[in-house]
């Protein structure tokens, strides 16, 4: 059931990004929403549970995207790593760590994007207006990411709450 949660955010999410988003003015220059439920299951949820949404919601933003194939893909497998790594020294609880973690989601995605562009030698202008994009989604990521993956953890308890209401049976 809680693959069900996942399939629920992540398709949300995947709407809002290349649906509503592009619609909204003042939302242009937002980071990848869905780094956000990735930095979210990399702190929060279980090795296993999280790599198979991960691959799974990678694969279709991939598929939606016009950009270079298996770049979501990797941006949040990456992801998932590194937060897997930090909280082998921070409690995930760790508001910091929660802050930068988004941060750390957008740049290594950001990164990726332009390491990529430059291998594969696309990158024939010049790179101040990609800095100022990937500064501008950090900016929206530090100031957002926070709330969005406390938001994320709240409805995860409450999920969990119903679960164990509703569909556990206590023996007796």
């Amino acid at each position: 059931m809680t693959y069900l949660l996942h399939t629920l955010m992540g398709l949300s999410l995947i709407v809002f990004q290349t649906a509503v988003r592009p619609q909204i003015g003042f939302l242009g220059g937002i980071y990848d929403v869905l780094i956000v439920y990735v930095a979210f299951l990399g702190l929060f949820r279980p090795l296993r549970e999280a790599l198979v949404v991960i691959l799974v919601l990678g694969f279709v933003m991939d598929s939606l995207s016009g950009g270079p194939f298996g770049l979501f893909q990797t941006t949040y497998f990456w992801l998932l790593l590194i937060l897997r790594l930090v909280t082998r020294f921070l409690h995930p609880d760790n508001l910091a760590l929660r802050f930068f973690a988004v941060g750390i989601g957008v740049v290594v995605q950001n990164g990726l994007y332009i390491g990529l562009a430059l291998l594969l030698e696309e990158l024939a202008f010049s790179l101040a207006p990609i800095k100022q994009a990937a500064m501008t989604q950090l900016y929206w990521a530090l100031g957002t990411g926070f709330l969005l993956v406390t938001f994320f953890r709240h409805v995860q308890r409450i999920w969990d709450d119903f679960l164990n209401i509703y569909f556990v049976r206590e023996a007796g």
